[in-house]
């Protein structure tokens, strides 16, 4: 097949597509520099990450 025909055979394929496009939520998996530990966090489409927040160090101190 020639450039030109696959082209159009691309333009018909997207004209008779009846999907629409649906966009997902992503999952961000972070480290924490300083203890290591993993945080996931999922964000919507076109939302920008939220600052992140290490679970194990901004835990308040336990009193003991």
């Amino acid at each position: 097949m020639s450039k030109e025909e696959l082209r159009i055979q691309g333009e018909k394929a997207m004209a008779a597509a009846t999907k629409p496009i649906v966009k997902l939520p992503t999952k961000i998996v972070r480290q924490c520099g300083r203890c290591g530990e993993f945080t996931s966090v999922m964000v919507e489409p076109g939302e920008t990450a939220p600052e992140f927040k290490c679970k194990s160090c901004n835990k308040p101190a336990q009193r003991g």
